[in-house]
Protein backbone atom coordinates (compact mmCIF):
# COMPACT_ATOMS: atom_id res chain seq x y z
CA UNK A 1 0.00 0.00 0.00
CA UNK A 2 1.32 3.35 -0.88
CA UNK A 3 1.98 6.11 1.63
CA UNK A 4 -0.75 9.05 2.09
CA UNK A 5 1.94 11.41 1.48
CA UNK A 6 3.36 9.51 -1.58
CA UNK A 7 3.05 11.11 -5.32
CA UNK A 8 2.44 9.06 -7.74
CA UNK A 9 4.78 8.88 -10.71
CA UNK A 10 3.80 11.86 -13.64
CA UNK A 11 3.25 8.21 -15.84
CA UNK A 12 3.88 4.95 -16.34
CA UNK A 13 4.21 2.37 -19.29
CA UNK A 14 1.73 -0.16 -19.53
CA UNK A 15 2.53 -3.70 -21.39
CA UNK A 16 -0.07 -5.52 -23.82
CA UNK A 17 -0.25 -8.29 -26.29
CA UNK A 18 -0.04 -6.47 -29.44
CA UNK A 19 -0.27 -2.47 -28.36
CA UNK A 20 1.82 -0.54 -25.65
CA UNK A 21 -0.29 1.61 -23.07
CA UNK A 22 0.49 4.89 -21.05
CA UNK A 23 -0.76 5.85 -17.86
CA UNK A 24 0.11 9.40 -16.92
CA UNK A 25 -1.39 11.62 -13.69
CA UNK A 26 -1.43 15.09 -13.20
CA UNK A 27 -2.85 17.43 -10.24
CA UNK A 28 -5.08 19.33 -12.94
CA UNK A 29 -5.87 18.06 -16.29
CA UNK A 30 -3.26 20.28 -17.91
CA UNK A 31 -0.57 18.48 -16.15
CA UNK A 32 -2.35 15.16 -16.61
CA UNK A 33 -2.23 16.71 -20.61
CA UNK A 34 1.45 17.57 -20.56
CA UNK A 35 2.67 14.22 -18.76
CA UNK A 36 0.91 11.93 -21.44
CA UNK A 37 3.16 13.54 -24.07
CA UNK A 38 5.94 12.97 -21.87
CA UNK A 39 5.00 9.38 -21.53
CA UNK A 40 4.38 9.04 -24.73
CA UNK A 41 7.95 10.42 -25.75
CA UNK A 42 9.50 8.22 -23.67
CA UNK A 43 7.71 5.11 -25.37
CA UNK A 44 9.33 6.48 -28.62
CA UNK A 45 12.90 6.91 -27.07
CA UNK A 46 12.44 10.46 -28.24
CA UNK A 47 12.74 12.64 -24.50
CA UNK A 48 15.88 13.84 -24.68
CA UNK A 49 16.73 17.18 -27.08
CA UNK A 50 20.21 17.62 -28.40
CA UNK A 51 21.60 20.12 -25.78
CA UNK A 52 21.74 23.05 -27.75
CA UNK A 53 19.48 22.00 -30.17
CA UNK A 54 17.23 24.87 -31.89
CA UNK A 55 13.94 24.12 -30.52
CA UNK A 56 10.75 24.45 -32.94
CA UNK A 57 7.32 25.51 -31.34
CA UNK A 58 4.06 24.87 -32.29
CA UNK A 59 1.08 26.62 -31.01
CA UNK A 60 -1.61 23.06 -31.09
CA UNK A 61 -5.16 24.10 -30.72
CA UNK A 62 -7.97 20.99 -30.42
CA UNK A 63 -11.04 19.73 -30.43
CA UNK A 64 -13.03 17.14 -29.75
CA UNK A 65 -16.53 15.48 -28.65
CA UNK A 66 -15.30 14.94 -25.17
CA UNK A 67 -12.38 14.58 -22.88
CA UNK A 68 -11.63 11.01 -23.56
CA UNK A 69 -11.59 12.03 -27.51
CA UNK A 70 -9.54 14.99 -26.67
CA UNK A 71 -6.92 13.08 -24.70
CA UNK A 72 -6.39 10.34 -28.15
CA UNK A 73 -6.52 13.33 -30.26
CA UNK A 74 -3.79 15.00 -28.30
CA UNK A 75 -1.89 11.82 -28.29
CA UNK A 76 -2.09 11.96 -32.12
CA UNK A 77 -0.69 15.41 -32.92
CA UNK A 78 2.14 15.25 -30.37
CA UNK A 79 3.17 11.69 -32.32
CA UNK A 80 3.05 13.41 -35.64
CA UNK A 81 4.90 16.34 -33.99
CA UNK A 82 7.81 13.81 -33.11
CA UNK A 83 7.77 11.18 -35.43
CA UNK A 84 7.20 13.23 -39.01
CA UNK A 85 9.80 15.47 -37.86
CA UNK A 86 12.24 12.54 -36.67
CA UNK A 87 12.49 15.10 -33.49
CA UNK A 88 12.22 14.92 -29.51
CA UNK A 89 10.65 16.34 -27.23
CA UNK A 90 11.80 19.66 -25.81
CA UNK A 91 9.27 21.22 -23.89
CA UNK A 92 5.27 20.57 -23.45
CA UNK A 93 2.69 23.33 -22.16
CA UNK A 94 -0.33 22.72 -21.72
CA UNK A 95 -2.19 26.23 -20.71
CA UNK A 96 -5.98 25.57 -21.32
CA UNK A 97 -7.21 21.63 -20.71
CA UNK A 98 -11.49 21.45 -20.77
CA UNK A 99 -13.73 18.63 -21.97
CA UNK A 100 -13.88 19.55 -25.33
CA UNK A 101 -10.68 21.60 -26.09
CA UNK A 102 -6.86 21.75 -25.64
CA UNK A 103 -4.88 24.83 -26.34
CA UNK A 104 -1.43 24.23 -26.07
CA UNK A 105 2.41 24.80 -27.52
CA UNK A 106 4.55 21.99 -27.94
CA UNK A 107 8.35 22.10 -28.84
CA UNK A 108 10.43 19.69 -30.51
CA UNK A 109 14.30 19.44 -31.11
CA UNK A 110 17.01 17.49 -32.91
CA UNK A 111 17.54 14.11 -30.51
CA UNK A 112 20.78 13.50 -28.38
CA UNK A 113 20.82 10.27 -29.70
CA UNK A 114 19.96 8.18 -32.75
CA UNK A 115 16.26 7.00 -31.82
CA UNK A 116 15.97 3.53 -31.74
CA UNK A 117 12.22 3.78 -29.81
CA UNK A 118 9.09 1.97 -30.92
CA UNK A 119 7.50 3.08 -33.56
CA UNK A 120 3.62 4.10 -33.28
CA UNK A 121 0.83 4.13 -35.77
CA UNK A 122 -1.88 6.19 -33.31
CA UNK A 123 -3.59 6.44 -30.30
CA UNK A 124 -6.90 4.21 -30.08
CA UNK A 125 -9.56 4.16 -28.05
CA UNK A 126 -9.26 0.91 -26.33
CA UNK A 127 -9.56 0.61 -22.46
CA UNK A 128 -9.18 4.56 -22.91
CA UNK A 129 -10.02 6.03 -19.29
CA UNK A 130 -10.01 9.17 -17.55
CA UNK A 131 -10.67 9.39 -14.08
CA UNK A 132 -10.11 10.84 -10.41
CA UNK A 133 -8.18 9.23 -7.27
CA UNK A 134 -7.64 11.40 -4.59
CA UNK A 135 -6.34 14.67 -5.29
CA UNK A 136 -4.58 13.14 -9.06
CA UNK A 137 -6.01 13.27 -12.50
CA UNK A 138 -5.05 9.71 -14.11
CA UNK A 139 -6.12 8.28 -17.76
CA UNK A 140 -4.74 5.30 -19.98
CA UNK A 141 -4.42 4.80 -23.35
CA UNK A 142 -3.48 2.31 -25.68
CA UNK A 143 -1.27 2.85 -29.24
CA UNK A 144 -1.24 0.77 -32.46
CA UNK A 145 2.20 -0.69 -32.41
Amino acid sequence: MADVGEVPPPFELLEHTADIGLRSRGRTLEELFENAARGLAAILEREAARPGAELLGFEVDLEAADLEGLLVTWMDEVLYLLQERNACLGEVRVGEAGPTRLRGHVEVALCADVVEGTELKAATYHQLAIGEDGNHRWATVFFDV
